[in-house]
């Protein structure tokens, strides 16, 4: 009994699959050594994906022959659903052909003969959703789940003995342990927490995290590793460090800021260059590869940021302590100092651990009042004034030389929620940002910058962040947006920063500018970490990485280990080869938990911005049109609250749409044009508000 007999047996039988008993009969497996060699057989194939197993049946299937491959299936809650793969175009799965999969399953499909993009899924891989959060709907003695993903089309059935003590119509956490064969029968779960009823402050937020399987909690072991942390720095701690606690350090961070994990310093030499500073928490120093704190930070990945809360990727005892660079105390750190000239270039720099005291906390807003000539608080922190304006001139400068080598500056929609003493939303007002945050941004950047340049050059195993160029087709769809609103730009498939850039700000003189910067920022590719340095097209840089943030980051602490291990004169080959394999696998986790992270601060933003449109219900505003769908279009208002516009409040029956217009026989609307709206509907479960058209006569045609 061979590999190719078995393979060839489990192909024969690729429609339907063939299960562990049905192949031993069919191979005549009949003694318990030979059973025991196919069940090594079949774990090698298993391994080496050439086959892959129903994790419903237990069935296995051949991975390999015309039109087989896998895929993630994206449900819909009409049933049937759709194969996101890494090679376009997706494929559609009718209901009938789902095969039990749920939403966000991976799975092994087969493309349907003399169909374009149509698929049938043979077998479930592996489960997408084991937890999720609902609304109990309990009755009598039966008790389900009625998730708050309107993709996962099926409640779950909660046992009786398994609800935790919820009550019907609070919102609830749930484990999964059991799927059905089909989509007819619902699964099985029990819950795991009562987050409470849909009306209580913070549940909304809550539901969001738990969704996302974020908690502030930690597991007891990764506690207890961090209560066991030294409070203050020690003696032993300072040898091999370069003592800068005499220098003028200090962070410049927001006001609510807590894990305060960068540090800066500038010196105008007077020669028309600087000397700048960036110094780094020194978090591997207490996070030791693989001990509990590090296996709880590699499995979050970052840290998320909701409003009004945090869920770290460390223990409050490093982020809020140990780590986090206070004022007037001592502090382990890593610094990059640079010698920079008066074009912005690094002329020379030095990486070295460190021990300093930051002289004081800024914020953003003392800063940029300093900067802009508050006497008051210059006449406070005198002895870092001058300090403060040699770093808006340094600033200014390396600003400058990004944007000549291309660099593209977009402009992000960042808001604050102003609350009440119950927690509602009362208000949302943009985030004011200033030159003092320009400041760290450009410090950090060029920092970054240079600790990439190094790890390339040494050509030690590394985490960079890179970003790809824009995909063609949709440059081809920015160009002609572009053309239609006047922006005069030189289409071509190759592009380079700055023909971007400049068509960003020709659009500042036009009322199409936000349009042209959201339609250019959903062109761009996603920027992920990677072991392989492609560059950085955004900040037009050709080696970039993330050393200045390893409080929140998981890469950043992957950095800092290689730095340290290779300025310490460790990198050995053994040191090497193990740095390859965790480079491998932190690229590979944090690119997951990045991608969760950002879906979940955008999912609680708008909960938040759903909550306060309930308070503007009937309301009139003037709005942009921010999308086009055949269903409809989107606007937004000025506070960034965008609303749907259904297609039959739009006047017309006949109609066409596409990416940038959406016209009716009468009228027309186009992105970017002004209308006016009223607020109709805000479903905060859902997480969708509704406008009507308040008026429409300037899109008559």
């Amino acid at each position: 009994m061979t590999n190719s007999e078995i393979y060839n047996t489990i192909l024969r039988n690729a429609h339907n699959g063939v299960t562990r008993k049905q192949l031993a009969g069919l191979l005549s497996c009949k003694s318990t050594a030979q059973r025991r060699n196919l069940d090594a057989v079949l774990a090698q194939m298993l391994d080496e994906r050439v086959i892959y197993s129903d994790c419903v049946t237990d069935r296995y299937y051949a991975a390999q022959g015309d039109g087989v491959g896998t895929a993630v299936f994206s449900a819909h809650p009409r049933g049937f659903g759709f194969l996101t793969r890494e090679d376009p175009p997706d494929l559609f799965v009718h209901a009938a052909k789902t095969h039990g999969a749920f939403n966000g399953d991976t799975v092994l499909f087969r493309r349907i003969d003399n169909t374009a993009d149509e698929a049938e899924i043979l077998c479930v891989i592996s489960r997408g959703t084991k937890y999720l959060v609902g609304t109990l709907d309990a009755h009598a003695f039966k008790h389900f789940v009625v998730p708050d993903d309107r993709h996962f089309a099926c409640d779950v059935y909660i046992p009786a003995n398994k609800t935790l003590g919820a009550r019907h119509g609070q919102k609830v956490a749930v484990k999964i342990n059991s799927f059905p064969a089909d989509n007819r029968r619902c699964p099985e779960g029990e819950i795991t927490e009562v987050l409470g009823y849909p009306y209580q402050k913070d549940v909304d937020m809550l539901c969001v995290a738990r969704s996302y399987l974020l908690t502030q909690r930690f597991p007891d072991e990764c506690v207890k590793r961090a209560e066991s942390l030294p409070r203050s720095i020690r003696a032993d701690d300072l040898i091999g460090r370069r003592d800068l606690r005499n220098c003028k350090i200090f962070t410049i961070d927001g006001a609510d800021a807590k894990d305060l994990d960068d540090a800066v310093s500038v010196t105008d030499n007077g020669d028309g260059t600087f000397c700048l500073g960036v110094h780094i928490a020194d978090v591997s120093h207490y996070v030791r590869p693989d001990d509990a704190i590090d296996r709880q930070a590699f499995e979050r990945g970052t840290s998320v940021y909701f409003p009004q809360t945090v869920y770290p990727m460390l223990p409050t005892q490093l982020s809020n302590g140990i780590c986090s660079l206070f004022q007037g105390v001592d502090r382990l750190t890593v610094s990059c100092v640079m010698t920079i000239d008066a074009r912005g270039k690094v002329c020379d720099y030095d990486i070295f651990p460190s021990v300093i005291n930051s002289c004081h906390r800024m914020t953003y807003t003392d800063v940029q009042a300093i900067l802009d000539g508050d006497a008051a608080l210059s006449a406070e922190y005198s002895d870092i004034t001058k300090q403060l304006f040699a770093m808006r001139r340094l600033a200014e400068i390396l600003q400058n030389r990004r944007d000549l080598r291309g660099n593209i500056e977009f402009e992000t929609k960042e808001v604050s929620f102003e609350y009440d003493s119950n927690g509602n939303v009362v208000n949302i007002v943009p985030y004011r940002y200033t030159f003092a945050h320009r400041i760290i941004e450009e410090f950090m950047i060029v920092a970054n910058e240079t600790v990439a340049q190094f790890a390339r050059d040494c050509g030690y195993p590394f985490v960079y962040r890179v970003h790809a160029e824009p995909d063609s087709d949709k440059l081809s769809q920015l160009y002609a947006l572009m053309q239609t609103v006047g922006i005069k730009v030189k289409p071509s498939k190759q592009v380079h920063g700055s023909v971007l850039g400049d068509a960003l700000d020709q659009a500042k003189n036009t009322p199409y500018f936000y349009l042209v910067n959201d339609v250019m920022l959903r062109t761009m590719q996603k920027a992920k970490y990677s072991v392989e340095n492609t560059g950085h097209f955004g900040l037009a840089s050709r080696c970039y990485c993330h050393f200045t943030s390893p409080i929140r980051r998981y890469p950043d602490l992957v950095v800092h280990r290689i730095l340290k291990t290779a300025l310490a004169g460790k990198m050995t080959d053994k040191a090497m080869l193990a740095y390859e394999q965790m480079t491998a696998d932190c690229a590979r986790q944090s690119n997951v938990r990045e991608r969760a992270a950002v879906e979940a601060e955008r999912k609680a933003d708008d909960v938040k911005k759903c909550q306060y449109a309930r308070t503007l219900l009937g309301q009139t505003f003037t709005a942009i049109i921010s999308g086009v769908t055949e269903r409809g279009i989107f606007a937004q208002l000025a506070n960034t609250v965008e609303g749907f516009v259904s297609a039959d409040k739009l006047g017309d029956v006949n109609y066409f749409a596409d990416k940038f217009c959406f016209q009716s026989d009468s009228a027309r609307y186009r992105l970017g044009d002004e209308i006016t709206v009223s607020v109709a509907n805000a479903d905060i479960r859902q997480c969708k508000i509704d406008f009507d058209l308040a008026d429409n006569t300037q899109n008559r045609t």
